[in-house]
């Protein structure tokens, strides 16, 4: 492989150092955090014979010192994994059960309380996910939030499907991005790096330069529009595949579908994609 990648790592890694910025996080830490995944990618690369790397090989794959390597492991605990709050665990039930949306995907509204929707109401929704929760206490908030409204029959209705930013917050939506470009990343490297099939793996890009805000404004709605309604038609068809391989024994597969789009100053921030001067863009 003769293209140099430090390039387009440094551009990554300035989006990454600005979120470490925002957040607090030092450059100490940063680098403390960089040493210690290191030396787990190098653990567990490309392993011979199906064990874990030794620490002379990790030495070699990273460059971290043998006594770095030696400390890494006496010390190394798995992360804990984020929990998702419980708006999110809400969101998540009412998305994914077929009672709950209608034939293209879309999240049904539902009746406020058990009296009056039984097993098919906002209530019981809530309820199902953890007791410990009033369903008024959540709806008041989701309310707050402009993620649901109420309608003259007292039932409660989604403003949208996934509202990231509403519901989700920054831990919950940095969870769902890092995901997303963690597995488009993961496709790459297969695909482009290793020259390995990758079934599945794929991404379309649409950008444009030079645009005014009026029209970026315009381009970027509609792309949110008619992006959740194609995300509403894809959850239900995952909704139905589960359901129809829920006792199959090779059911051990997961995929990521996401879509997005950003608007961003195009003289502060010109991106890797501008074409220079005098091109068309």
């Amino acid at each position: 492989m003769n293209f140099d990648f430090s390039p387009l790592l440094r551009y990554l890694l300035r989006r990454l150092v600005r979120i470490a910025i925002t957040s607090g996080i030092t450059y100490q830490a940063f680098c403390k955090l960089l040493r210690s995944v290191y030396f787990e990618v190098a653990t567990e690369f490309e392993p011979v014979k199906g064990k874990p790397n030794s620490d002379s090989r990790v030495t070699l794959l990273t460059g971290l010192s043998r006594r770095e390597v030696r400390a890494l492991r006496e010390s190394s605990d798995t992360p804990p994994r984020p929990r998702p709050n419980i708006e999110r665990l809400v969101l998540d039930a009412w998305s994914s059960s077929l009672d709950f949306m209608d034939a293209d995907g879309n999240m049904l509204p539902l009746p406020r309380t058990h009296r009056q929707g039984g097993a098919r109401s906002f209530e019981t929704l809530v309820e199902s996910v953890n007791k410990d929760i009033r369903a008024r206490s959540l709806l008041d908030e989701w309310l707050r939030k402009g993620f649901v409204i109420l309608d003259e029959q007292d039932r409660v209705l989604p403003v949208q499907r996934r509202s990231t930013g509403v519901v989700e917050g920054a831990t919950g939506t940095g969870l769902l991005l890092s995901e997303m470009v963690s597995d488009l990343l993961n496709g790459f490297e297969r695909v482009y790096l290793q020259e390995q099939p990758v079934p599945g793996f794929g991404f379309h890009v649409v950008y444009g330069h030079h645009l005014s805000e009026e029209s970026a404004q315009l381009i970027c709605s509609t792309a949110q529009r008619e992006g959740a309604q194609l995300m509403n038609r894809l959850n239900r068809l995952v909704v139905e595949r589960e359901a129809l391989d829920t006792r199959r024994e090779d059911a051990q597969t997961r995929v990521m579908v996401g879509f997005g789009s950003y608007q961003a100053d195009g003289v502060q921030d010109p991106g890797l994609m501008t074409p220079p001067p005098g091109l068309p863009s």
